[in-house]
């Protein structure tokens, strides 16, 4: 793993020196590679940035303005740079509220020393995510051989849509795109973890297949099950005059009634495995919980049906949404379960004895 990359914005001598020997001893304790990058105002900071930073310690107060350290942070943002920050500042209510940090913190507090940061982004960049988001990692990388291999050799034919209607071309190009990442990617065999099931919060309150809900009174969730294309919005509304829900169930419940007080530590494993991978019925689904969701279980035999004007008034705006890989599943289940036949039971004992007398 190449060295973790972190820039601070400090114009104080004494809190860069601070720094300078916590990332030495740092080196030396842990074995961590650690390259401090140092600002001294936002010209430095504009001078020095670049797609390798994994990390920034931020003070808010820069010389005597007060406020340059904002200016850094909406840089950041405003430039789509993305990575993990913290600020460290003597001044933490003067920040600006709608960044999204790691953790605004006061000089001089316990646990907001450099050593603690220093673990806390060595976590995060650990997880690889800045390797991936960071405008140096396997997204671009990928990205860049779909611009060279895909969309360049067929750019005359993207050229004749863009005369067309370039605002649907841009649409058009980002989905194809996001389809060549979502090929790369389908080939991994290896388990998901339970946040990539869901998308959370989603980026707009649209409401789609696989939307979380919650009532507004009461309190039970619910998710979409509308098909896909009766969602699409057309001239400002949608297709159904109706939204199909079901039910999910508390993961308690269901359990209990799974494992029935059955002692045995074997066959209750047995059974958690059935439950959660899905073959314990075929009306329930498994919705795994995370630091986010409770979870539970969606029930094929609890179902709902309102008016768009009653689900306004019934339900809060989606804050979950099953990312599209999951729903797929949820949809197939779903469609399976009402779409069952059965058959009538055929006598088939007399060719079992055959069999086994031969």
């Amino acid at each position: 793993m190449s060295a973790f990359k972190l820039l601070i914005v400090e114009d104080n001598d004494q809190d860069l020196a601070t720094c300078q020997a916590t990332v030495a001893r740092y080196r030396d304790e842990k074995q961590r590679e650690v390259e401090l990058i140092e600002c001294r105002n936002i010209e430095e900071f504009r001078a020095k940035r670049d797609s390798s930073i994994d990390g920034a310690i931020i003070d808010l107060k820069l010389a005597d303005q007060g406020d340059e350290g904002n200016h850094v942070i909406r840089e950041i943002e405003e430039s789509h740079f993305r990575i993990p920050v913290a600020v460290l500042t003597g001044t933490p209510g003067t920040v600006d509220s709608d960044f999204t940090y790691i953790g605004v913190f006061k000089k001089g507090d316990s646990g907001a020393g450099y050593a603690d940061l220093l673990d806390r982004f060595w976590d995060i960049y650990n997880t690889g995510l800045t390797h991936i988001m960071g405008g140096r990692g396997i997204i671009e990388e990928t990205l860049n051989k779909v611009f060279r291999k895909n969309l360049l050799p067929q750019i005359d034919q993207w050229v004749a849509y863009g005369k067309r209607d370039s605002s649907r071309t841009e649409k058009a190009l980002l989905r194809h795109a996001m389809s060549h990442l979502l090929l790369f990617l389908d080939d991994d065999g290896e388990c998901y973890f339970p946040e990539e099931v869901y998308i959370a919060p989603p980026l707009t309150d649209k409401i789609r297949t696989g939307s979380i809900v919650e009532q507004k009174s009461g309190g039970k969730r619910f998710t979409v099950m509308n098909p896909a294309c009766d969602l699409v919005i057309r001239e400002n509304d949608c297709k159904t005059d109706r939204f199909l829900l079901v039910e999910i169930e508390k993961k308690e419940n269901v359990l209990s009634v799974a494992l029935n007080n059955n002692p045995n530590k074997e066959k209750r494993k047995k059974k958690l495995r059935a439950v959660f991978c899905n073959n314990h019925t075929d009306y329930y689904h498994w919705l795994p919980d995370t630091g986010f969701f409770s979870g539970g279980f969606l029930n094929f035999r609890n179902i709902l049906t309102v008016t768009k004007e009653e689900f306004g008034e019934m339900f809060q705006a989606p804050k979950i949404q099953i990312s599209p890989s999951f729903v797929k599943d949820v949809i197939a289940r779903f469609s399976s379960y009402y779409a069952r036949q059965g058959q009538p039971n055929i006598n088939c004992e007399y060719h079992i004895k055959s069999l086994v007398s031969s």
